[in-house]
């Protein structure tokens, strides 16, 4: 588990706290992701930002206004609540996080992937779509058959929209639609 392999310190990463989570950081451990992480080679920084693949549960977590904490922000499954637990042991018990860290898991095309240890999917956008987090990723390039299954009842919206796409776009001229 990579994550117990080192010892951790969470850290708020929105752009105004990257002062704070600078001063914060200094001679402690921090993961390498696409979020602000001090003292990360650039080159390693820029790599995590295109492999690594979906960082919820793994990598982050997100804590809602009332302490709900979920895997991602675009994924609504409650993992714990901060109010009622010590963050640190909803990270470390959560059976959804643990099982959203093991690549192995994955189902579908996912699962069978060569790239899972390097991309692993959207978590989010596979719940969404199947209501399953390891389930395969419709967003995937390599998935293109999963997405047409899952897209396949709503034919005449994506008519319309191609329809709509080949008309004369809309014009503002003076503040009037043209």
């Amino acid at each position: 588990n990579e994550n117990k392999r080192h010892r951790v310190t969470v850290l708020c990463t929105a752009p105004q706290y990257s002062r704070v989570s600078l001063q914060i950081s200094s001679g402690k451990n921090i993961i390498p992701t696409h979020f602000y992480n001090p003292g990360v080679d650039t080159i390693i920084a820029t790599l995590a930002e295109y492999i690594g693949g979906c960082g919820a549960g793994r990598i982050y977590a997100a804590i809602e206004p009332d302490g709900t904490v979920t895997p991602c922000v675009f994924m609504p499954i409650r993992v714990g609540n901060i109010r009622e637990e010590h963050f640190t042991t909803i990270w470390e018990k959560s059976r959804t996080l643990n099982m959203l860290r093991n690549r192995e898991l994955l189902r579908g095309a996912c699962g069978k992937c060569p790239y899972r240890y390097i991309c692993g999917g959207c978590r989010a956008r596979a719940y969404a779509y199947t209501g399953d987090p390891l389930g395969p990723d419709p967003g995937c390039i390599y998935n293109a058959k999963v997405w047409e299954a899952l897209t396949s009842k709503w034919e005449h919206v994506k008519e319309k929209v191609q329809k709509l796409s080949s008309t004369k776009p809309f014009a503002v001229k003076s503040g009037v639609w043209a």
